[in-house]
Parts: C-alpha cells; structure tokens; sequence
C-alpha cells in the first residue's frame, strides 16, 4: 500500500512538471509573437505572469524534497528520477526566464528612434528551438532515447543560424548607425534562442541519464 501511494504521487509530481513544460512553451511562443510586431502589450503579459513559472518550479523541488524525505524506503531508480525531475524543471524555469528577457528586450526597443522588422531567419530559428524544446519534453515523457539524441543534430542547427543572423544584424548596425539599438536588441534576442536550444539539449541528456543510468553529451 505504502508503494502505491507512492507511485501516485510520483506520477502526479511527472504531470505538475509536464504542466510547467506546457507553461514554459506558451510564454516562448507568446513571446516571440510578440517580437513579429513588436507588440509591447503581450510583452507586458509575459513580464507579468513569469512569477507563476517560478512558482511552479518551486512547487515541484518542494515536492521532491518533501517525498524524499518522508517515503522510505526508495530505491535507487526513485532517485534518479525524482533527481532528474528537479534537474528539468529547472532548465523549463530558466527557459521561461529567457521567455520574460526577449519581452523586456520588446519592450526596450519600443523607445529606441529606430525599429526594424525582425530577419525572418529569427522566426526559422524561434520555430527550431521551440520545437527542440517540445523534442524534450516529448523524450522525458516517453523516456525515448532516439527523441533525447536527436537534440543534437538540431542543436548544431541553431548554432549555425545563431551565427548568420549575427553577421546579418551587424550588416544592418553597419549600413544605418541609428539602427545599433534595435540590432543589439535583436542580438540578445537571437543568442536567447541559443540558449533555449541549449537547455533542451541538457533537458535530452537528463532523459538519457534517467533511462540509461549513464551521463552522455549529447554535443560535447
């Protein structure tokens, strides 16, 4: 009786995580429609609802902790994954962070003289690491390794448009000075992509670690 209460609430601590995925997924996809016209009002929605993000974060380590310290016995297995859960649901509370800074980097750039229309490179790039990130969550909930290593090749993906889109922006910076401000704001914006796509990355060798017992890079 006592393990299968326990699994339960294991079961039910994988969807409060699964439910901050789909969270964390909103506010990215939220954020960069808002970057297509620079649309500060969502901006301002994304800014405001990001303590909720945290909070459930929070919740699930509380949780965590909370299992841990009054089930007994756990066997090895629990462990890996109650460790792998907290080490996810961080990576999904930094990703939405990053959600937050590309709507204040919106917002900035609404006082900035002069705005462009962002390259539609930063779209094929916002759609790659959106999907990387879906990629992941999809790998922890059916534990699929063949998902958690696709990551990789994605993740060089990224990288690669990661670079043009700099030396693109610069272009521009370089043709009109009075667009620096917006073009730095579009940079950080594109190196928050990156970084999206690299916390997918680690959210897919977390997964090979729960299935595997093994730690594997999956870009080293």
């Amino acid at each position: 009786m006592v393990r299968v209460r326990f699994d339960y609430i294991i079961q039910d601590i994988r969807g409060d995580l699964v439910n901050l995925g789909h969270m964390v997924e909103q506010s990215l996809e939220h954020a960069m429609q808002s970057l297509a016209t620079w649309n500060t009002t969502t901006a301002g929605w994304i800014i405001r609802d990001d303590p909720q993000i945290d909070a459930a974060q929070q919740a699930i380590e509380e949780r965590v902790m909370g299992l841990l310290a009054t089930q007994q016995p756990i066997v090895a297995s629990d462990l890996r994954l109650m460790s792998v859960v907290v080490a996810i649901a961080t990576e999904l509370e930094r990703i939405g962070d990053y959600a937050s800074g590309i709507a204040k980097r919106i917002q900035r750039a609404s006082h900035r003289p002069v705005r462009i229309d962002p390259p539609t490179e930063i779209n094929s790039m916002s759609r790659m690491a959106q999907s990387m990130l879906h990629t992941s969550l999809d790998a922890f909930l059916h534990q699929d390794l063949d998902l958690a290593r696709s990551l990789a090749q994605q993740e060089e993906q990224v990288d690669g448009l990661e670079d043009r889109l700099h030396a693109h922006l610069l272009d521009l910076a370089h043709e009109d000075p009075q667009r620096i401000g917006v073009v730095v704001d579009l940079i950080d914006i594109v190196h928050v992509l990156e970084r999206v796509a690299d916390r997918a990355t680690n959210i897919g060798e977390r997964v090979i670690y729960l299935v595997t017992c093994h730690s594997e890079m999956l870009n080293p």
